[in-house]
């Protein structure tokens, strides 16, 4: 296989311009891709869900562009070396890009090096020295944020607004993600099978194919037996499926974008400011933090493997700090 053009480490030394990113270009990366297995498939093939699989095939794609590449599967992924995973890096920093954003895409490059390396078409060398690069540091924001009380009234008004079908779906939909802080993937997956009536529970399957029970609140219990006893019926198959004009109710499963979707109009309905479906999920976890539950109880609930992954939920220090503001007397 043909290597990369050497270079030096910083990605000033690059070709100016690079037409995905704006940033600095790498050189191109179009050697030998006729390798009996490709390290990037094989990477992607490791991963557990199809979700997880489909992200990074995304990001893969346009790593493999800014490497001159036409796609993952063109790449020659074993000329990969440090020197162009760190000019990437630079180059995604250039764009803006979140600081989270750029180290999975590092995580990516780790993931098909190792790949490269175990497939005998990278050294050792080469290999140890893509992992030894450190991720990106540095803080922003938290994104996203969690819904008031009068937000949450407003946007299960706006479904109940609407006769027929859907608004009845939406709302058992909204109140589930929103009391039970799933994902938008887990709540699509939901079976009716996966009703656990004796104790107010679903069967969720969360990341990794992880399964666990998440216990309905009250209100959205009712929200959805109400869904059930009126318009879906107790037939095996998608909690939550696709409903056609003149309220036909299909045996479709909803997507993902669908799910985004919904609350795009439900929001806009209630006169709401932008929200996205994992922000009712982060309403989820500061509800139950601000109602004294421990980390490790939220954790669980929300299907995390660690609890700094569930700090990063927590909204409460927000209203803390307006609270403080709105105290402040400034004359």
């Amino acid at each position: 296989m043909t290597p990369f053009p050497d270079a030096d480490d910083r990605a000033s030394s690059f070709l100016p311009a690079n037409p995905v990113t704006g940033g600095a270009a790498l050189p191109s990366l179009t050697g030998d891709a006729t390798t009996p297995v490709n390290p990037a498939q094989a990477y992607l093939l490791s991963l557990n869900s199809l979700r997880s699989r489909q992200t990074m095939a995304s990001f893969l794609n346009i790593a493999a562009r800014i490497l001159g590449a036409g796609d993952l599967t063109a790449c020659n992924w074993a000329a990969l070396r440090r020197h162009h995973v760190l000019a990437l890096t630079e180059i995604l920093r250039d764009a803006g890009l979140a600081v989270a954003t750029i180290n999975t895409y590092l995580s990516a490059m780790r993931g098909v090096a190792m790949e490269a390396w175990m497939l005998k078409l990278m050294d050792v060398e080469s290999y140890q020295h893509i992992q030894a690069i450190r991720q990106v540091r540095g803080n922003a924001l938290p994104r996203g944020r969690a819904l008031m009380g009068d937000e949450i009234r407003a946007l299960f008004a706006a479904c109940e607004a609407e006769t027929g079908s859907i608004g009845v779906r939406d709302a058992a939909l909204l109140a589930i993600i929103l009391g039970c802080g799933l994902r938008r993937s887990e709540a699509v997956a939901l079976s009716y099978e996966d009703i656990l009536p004796a104790d107010r529970a679903l069967k969720v399957k969360g990341k990794g194919n992880k399964q666990r029970l998440a216990y309905v609140p009250d209100g959205a219990w009712q929200r959805l037996l109400y869904w059930i006893d009126q318009v879906r019926g107790e037939a095996p198959g998608p909690l939550f499926p696709r409903i056609r004009r003149h309220d036909v109710v299909t045996e479709c499963r909803l997507t993902d974008q669908a799910v985004y979707h919904i609350l795009q109009v439900r929001q806009h309905q209630a006169g709401l400011k932008k929200c996205a479906p994992h922000d009712l999920r982060r309403t989820f976890a500061t509800a139950l933090l601000d109602n004294g539950e421990d980390l490790i109880t939220v954790k669980d609930a929300m299907g995390h493997t660690s609890i700094t992954t569930t700090q990063k939920y927590d909204r409460r220090g927000e209203d803390k700090l307006r609270r403080a503001r709105d105290r402040l007397i400034i004359s």
